[in-house]
């Protein structure tokens, strides 16, 4: 039986605050501790590779939306940390990488408060299989490496935490309120999963984006662009439907709402900062434009698909996307290498 390490909140020590391991500090890791190191909290990041390399001899230099050089504690593995009480981890990983990762850490992590900082709902679902103790965030926060140690805060800085899969306690508030000191817009969510599944309907639209080489500010400009969104969300909307989920949206509509207003006709502005510098890619682009082996889409579309053919619902859009997209990372190829039609042509065969 796992024995819970729960912070004890009501204690009233100097050095009662948080202890805040941010394990996968990659663009929305590092952004998330450089905000808390702002706000006078304690923060050590897990990262690897060059980047590992970069922030141990150079530090973290972030700038956008959240603007430093920090010089933070950073590790291969958090083994090489020390663990209190008081800490609670910050998983922020892409979900490929979480199995692994935790398995890596099963005994120090066992009891630890893991609070996934991520897309997808495969990994609070994962964790609680295993017996660990996970909290669910829906994340909204802009990133991108630009070089190793080097991050870009390209917009959003919002996260709503809850119990997984309902409910909060004490410790989503301290969270919470800890966030909020760090100046984000940051929530307790009862309904934390719903939000979550609202959040993987929109990702839906990452592996597009990777695709066609299309930034964020530029998702709902065009007729064409958009349509093809309303489409794949409507795939997920069947199937989500029939599996009994109702998502709730970014701007708190229902699903299907949502996909009405995404099919109104029309030319739209670009949304957010115009300055090329500051555009948003999803972490999907970043991995193909990186030449990574590997793409986050099977937990989102491939879910969509996984739940459709359980429930007998075709989702071609999802599937073509799903496939390309891993096929595109294997081969290295980077992204903009399909078009609308292309994509639309692939879901026909």
């Amino acid at each position: 039986m796992v024995t819970e390490r729960v912070p004890d909140l009501d204690s009233a020590e100097d050095d009662s605050e948080l202890n805040y391991i941010v394990h996968g500090a990659g663009a929305i890791g590092c952004v998330l501790g450089a905000r808390l190191t702002q706000a006078g909290r304690r923060v050590a990041l897990v990262a690897r590779g060059e980047h590992l390399e970069a922030l141990q001899r150079d530090g973290l230099r972030i700038s956008g939306y959240t603007e430093g050089h920090f010089r933070l504690p950073a590790v291969r593995t958090a083994h090489e940390l020390d663990l209190d009480e008081r800490t609670v981890v910050l998983l922020a990983m892409k979900t490929q990488h979480t199995f692994e990762a935790v398995e890596e850490h099963r005994e120090l992590y066992e009891g630890v408060p893991l609070f996934c900082f991520q897309n997808s709902v495969s990994n609070e679902e994962w964790l609680i299989e295993r017996g660990f103790r996970a909290y669910g965030v829906m994340v909204r926060i802009g990133a991108r490496i630009d070089e190793p140690g080097v991050v870009t805060h390209t917009g959003a800085r919002r996260a709503q935490i809850g119990c997984w899969p309902t409910g909060s306690d004490e410790l989503c508030a301290a969270v919470a309120d800890d966030l909020v000191a760090a100046d984000m817009r940051a929530s307790v969510d009862d309904h934390v999963a719903d939000a979550k599944w609202g959040k993987l309907v929109l990702n839906l639209t990452n592996a597009f984006s990777a695709l066609i080489d299309l930034p964020v500010q530029e998702w709902f400009c065009d007729e064409e662009t958009r349509f093809f969104m309303a489409d794949l969300q409507e795939e997920a909307a069947d199937v989500l439907d029939a599996v009994g989920i109702s998502p709730v949206m970014d701007d708190g509509q229902d699903l299907r709402s949502w996909i009405e207003r995404m099919r109104k006709p029309g030319q739209r502005e670009p949304r957010g900062d115009s300055d090329p510098v500051m555009h948003s890619y999803p972490s999907t682009w970043q991995d193909l434009h990186f030449r990574r082996p590997t793409v986050e889409v099977e937990h989102f579309n491939g879910r969509i698909c996984e739940l459709g053919e359980k429930f007998g619902i075709d989702t071609p859009l999802n599937r073509a996307l799903n496939e390309l997209c891993h096929d595109t990372a294997a081969r290295r190829l980077g992204p903009g290498t399909e078009t609308v039609a292309s994509l639309r042509a692939a879901a026909q065969t």
